[in-house]
């Protein structure tokens, strides 16, 4: 088919949620997707017999049917496709510190008391911060506050007394609550879960974070992340849309202030009266479209925002059956006693002097990463041989090109760097304290590893073409907060924008909220209404079943997978 209403550019949550709504209202949808799997950031990858998770940990408020990613999957009609296993709710995070560990556990209450029980101390602080974030908390409504002036100002009428804080920093926050230096790390050892400093990340930030987590709970998807994009994929193509893999979009064809459609590399053009982009927002101002398609305004805009920290992620495979020992807790590792703000500016490339050596040092002294076993939060799914685990270390590195040896073009200007010298060693080298960092958690961990490697900023910038090789889109600082992030519509008519970087902010969350966004924009129809309400859209009864050997890595790539590529081994039901 040739005729297309719409093309969706990426197919990360955002890409697939915003087509998927696209194809069940009616319209005639291409997703093009520049690599060979759907799902972005969501996606999986197999190594000899291993399953490895590229970006989801751990899902929000998942539990109850109001909760917002089940409500978006219901509005598609595949709420029964999708199950969610809860993570340890007497601690869905454990933040462990040299001084102190720190399980989180679900419920307001729950978390209040256990901060003042490892903090006698500071008790009242602690109460007076509580209240306060829980206030912002029980005002925030992630569908709808970010997503204009007018849902920020009604969030800010529901707050009340706690509006003023806010748009504070979240350090600002502790320091008007009393809050002492014992409990401060352990208050933001989350901040890196939305890639935000506390001396950055507004209390509000942080106020969302927690009563999707501590409020609604920590869930895992039955199946791994790539269930998410997969699922999604069959709402498309059961609506009469389609996707194709391997179709990099070279430019977003504009002429007179409108999308014409895409052209895509080696020359093939694609028409389209809309075009969706889940692209990087910087490189869909400033590389796919013509300059003369962008204000300077615009682009002087866009060249300005800044991105969070990008990932460096270490992907083991062991020979031990960890759930026999660990619980499904996610662990956060600290080296120092210091939140995320503080390790950023241990980390700085400019404060090391752009010597690698020293920054090695400080990586070495002040890193954080987060601990993920995935067998251990869906323990009937296969993710490794029997009697075997994965184990994911995910931390945030510098994105600076001269750090990792190469140049400001980097792999999407076409640059090869897997035979750099200087590359591979820095690779090397985190990966290897990486390692260290998760043997502290995994008794005899080096002894047992049977597979291991990594993937770089530079190797997310190669997969996702994110500026810097983000995965969280712009920081979610006060600048860059709800209504000053971009919206779903943009100045050219029938362009519009969704991801990390929209007013929904990042998180698998965030982006399929602006998939909702991108595709009520298009339809001009209020989705989130619709679907809160029971709207479901398209054709559900059309969708393909699940049944025991479905497998939506083969759904993603679009191929029937064999050999290494396919899940070889079952788990004894």
């Amino acid at each position: 088919m040739q005729n297309w209403d719409a093309i969706v550019v990426g197919s990360g949550m955002g890409g697939m949620t915003a087509a998927a709504y696209l194809a069940a209202g009616g319209r005639r949808i291409l997703v093009v997707e520049q690599g060979d799997v759907l799902g972005g950031c969501t996606h999986v990858f197999r190594r000899k017999g291993f399953e490895f998770e590229v970006g989801v940990h751990y899902l929000g408020d998942c539990g109850r049917p109001e909760g917002n990613i089940p409500t978006i999957l219901r509005g598609v009609g595949v709420d029964k496709h999708v199950e969610f296993e809860e993570i340890d709710p007497d601690g869905f995070d454990v933040l462990a510190f040299p001084s102190v560990t720190f399980s989180v556990p679900r419920g307001w209450d729950a978390y209040r008391d256990r901060l003042i029980e490892t903090f006698p101390e500071d008790a009242a602080a602690l109460r007076r911060y509580v209240r306060v974030i829980r206030k912002l908390a029980d005002a925030v409504d992630r569908a709808t506050t970010p997503a204009s002036v007018r849902g920020s100002a009604a969030m800010m009428a529901r707050a009340g007394w706690a509006a003023p804080f806010a748009v504070m920093p979240l350090t600002r926050v502790f320091d008007i609550c009393g809050v002492g230096p014992a409990p401060r790390p352990v208050l933001g050892g989350q901040t890196p879960a939305y890639a935000a400093p506390g001396n950055r990340a507004p209390a509000i930030v942080q106020a969302g974070f927690l009563k999707n987590y501590v409020e609604g709970g920590a869930y895992f998807p039955v199946g791994g992340g790539q269930v998410l994009s997969a699922t999604m994929a069959e709402v498309v193509r059961a609506n009469g849309g389609d996707f194709r893999l391997n179709a990099r979009v070279r430019r977003i064809l504009v002429e007179d202030g409108r999308v014409r459609g895409v052209e895509l590399d080696g020359g093939e053009k694609i028409d389209a009266p809309v075009v969706v982009s889940n692209a990087d927002v910087k490189r869909t101002y400033l590389e796919l479209l013509d300059p003369a398609a962008v204000s300077p305004l615009k682009r002087k805009l866009v060249s300005g925002y800044t991105m969070a920290w990008p990932l460096f992620n270490t992907y083991l495979g062991i020979d031990l059956d960890l759930s026999k020992t660990m619980t499904s807790s996610q662990i956060w590792k600290f080296r120092a006693d210091t939140d995320f703000g503080p390790m950023q500016e241990a980390l700085n490339w400019e404060a090391a002097g752009r010597d690698r050596t020293r920054w090695l040092q400080a990586v070495r002294e002040n890193i954080c990463g987060m601990i993920h076993i995935a067998g251990n939060k869906d323990p009937n799914t296969p993710f490794a041989p029997a009697g075997q685990s994965v184990v994911e270390i995910m931390t945030y590195l510098p994105a600076d090109p001269d750090l990792w040896g190469i140049t400001a073009g980097g792999p999407v200007a076409g640059e090869k760097y897997r035979d750099n010298s200087d590359y591979l060693e820095l690779k090397d080298a985190v990966t290897e304290i990486m390692i260290d960092l998760a043997a502290e958690v995994i008794p005899n961990l080096r002894e047992h590893l049977v597979w291991q490697e990594a993937g770089t900023p530079i190797t997310q910038e190669r997969y996702t073409h994110s500026t810097g090789g983000g995965s969280y889109g712009i920081e979610m600082s006060l600048r860059q907060l709800g209504p000053l992030r971009p919206g779903p519509k943009t100045e050219i008519t029938g362009l519009y924008l969704a991801g990390a970087s929209q007013a929904w902010g990042p998180g698998v969350e965030g982006v399929m909220l602006s998939g909702v966004g991108a595709a009520g924009a298009v339809l001009r129809r209020d989705l989130f209404t619709e679907i809160r309400g029971g709207a479901v859209l398209g054709n559900p009864d059309q969708l393909p079943a699940h049944g025991k050997d479905w497998d939506p890595l083969a759904v993603a790539t679009d191929t029937k997978l064999r050999g290494q590529k396919s899940r070889a081994v079952s788990k004894p039901s």
